[in-house]
């Protein structure tokens, strides 16, 4: 039986991030064809700050490069998906002496567009224009280190046609196949215990991430005042893994609920009404949009928070931008039953419609067919 590596980034034992949620759905999927090993690369540890490398890229430990060599001269694999940009030092040692294996990479995310983003939102708003020209440099950095995988690759995968117009729109000119994010298995089955009809609006995700922070900022400072002033028996809960201490006194201080490194997302979802997702950075699609659909929860989002993921407003979800939209929208999908019961069928249904097992499976399968017949 033909044999596909994976070689990903030493991921965390407890497969809570959406990195190694992604990896593992990608494992799980491409064995549905073929036998598939996975290898993990170690980050080497180093204080060079002047290595000219990108900040988008990780240095690697020089053994585990050395034994993914010996891996694939041993084993002959019919293909090696790389998890995402990352692991560009290793995608070039594997092209340097295997000028003819297919090699795959899986963006993830657009990482030069995000590093963008993401270093960006920490400025001021009017000061960005002066950050632009500042971190032109690093950008560029990045956006050559994306050019320099796909230039290696056979064929890259992203996580929407969003994402794909991205990447051809910094001349890569590679075949690009869409492998939408997967539906994380715990929420499908724990959907039918989840959504209260009280009054908690719900916060998830990684805690230690930038655009989460500031999200929850602006759900703590901004929205939920002004919901509060509509309804007053309304009440934030944040749910994630690593808050720093500064984010808890924040949480603590507006007097709002917090769940630190959850053991269970389906407890969190069990005491919600609404999902709130003011968020204004990142790249692909959010695995807390897919959860939260999965699971029934109405969800309250920007247009950011929803990329590539095709969603309908006023349908699958509803649409605010402003803290004022926010807590106007929240305040009727509160007060309103019928409301929270059609968005959450529509929801519910799009997303195993479109993010589902058997939607994920066959995506793969094209994509890995796509190593015989590019398009």
């Amino acid at each position: 039986m033909m044999t596909y590596l994976q070689v990903s980034l030493e991921q965390d034992e407890n497969q809570a991030s959406g990195r190694e949620l992604r990896d593992g759905a990608n494992y799980l999927n491409m064995s549905n064809f073929s036998s598939v090993s996975r290898i993990f690369l170690k980050r080497k540890v180093t204080t060079d700050k002047k290595s000219g490398r990108a900040a988008t890229v990780a240095p690697l430990e020089k053994e585990g490069i050395e034994q993914l060599l010996y891996i694939i001269r041993d084993v002959k694999p019919r293909a090696v998906l790389f998890e995402s940009v990352t692991l560009l030092q290793a995608v070039e040692a594997v092209r340097r002496v295997e000028p003819t294996l297919p090699l795959i990479v899986d963006f993830h995310n657009v990482e030069s567009r995000l590093y963008r983003e993401m270093r960006l939102a920490r400025w001021p708003r009017m000061m960005r224009p002066v950050a632009a020209l500042v971190l032109q440099k690093r950008v560029r950095q990045a956006v050559e280190a994306d050019r320099r995988v796909a230039q290696c690759a056979t064929s890259l995968w992203v996580c929407s046609d969003a994402d794909r117009r991205l990447v051809q729109s910094i001349g890569i000119d590679r075949p690009v196949f869409v492998v939408a994010n997967p539906i994380p298995a715990w929420s499908l089955a724990a959907s039918a215990e989840c959504c209260a009809e009280g009054g908690d609006v719900l916060f998830v995700g990684h805690l230690g991430y930038g655009p989460n922070k500031l999200a929850v900022r602006e759900l703590a400072l901004e929205i939920m005042p002004r919901l509060r002033r509509i309804m007053p028996g309304a009440r934030l809960h944040v749910c994630g893994r690593g808050p720093g201490r500064k984010l808890q006194r924040l949480v603590a201080a507006c007097g709002a609920r917090l769940t630190s490194d959850p053991p269970d997302l389906a407890q969190a979802y069990a005491t919600a009404s609404v999902t709130a997702i003011p968020l204004r950075q990142g790249g692909g699609t959010r695995l807390k949009v897919l959860e939260a659909l999965a699971v029934g929860c109405p969800v309250v989002a920007t247009a950011k928070a929803v990329e590539g993921l095709d969603l309908v407003p006023g349908r699958h979800y509803l649409r605010a931008e402003t803290p004022e939209q926010f807590s106007a929208v929240l305040a009727k999908v509160l007060s309103d039953a019928p409301l929270r019961m059609r968005l959450r069928e529509a929801g519910r249904t799009f997303v195993l419609t479109n993010f589902g097992d058997e939607a994920r499976r066959e995506a793969v399968r094209m994509a890995l067919a796509g190593i015989e017949e590019p398009t």
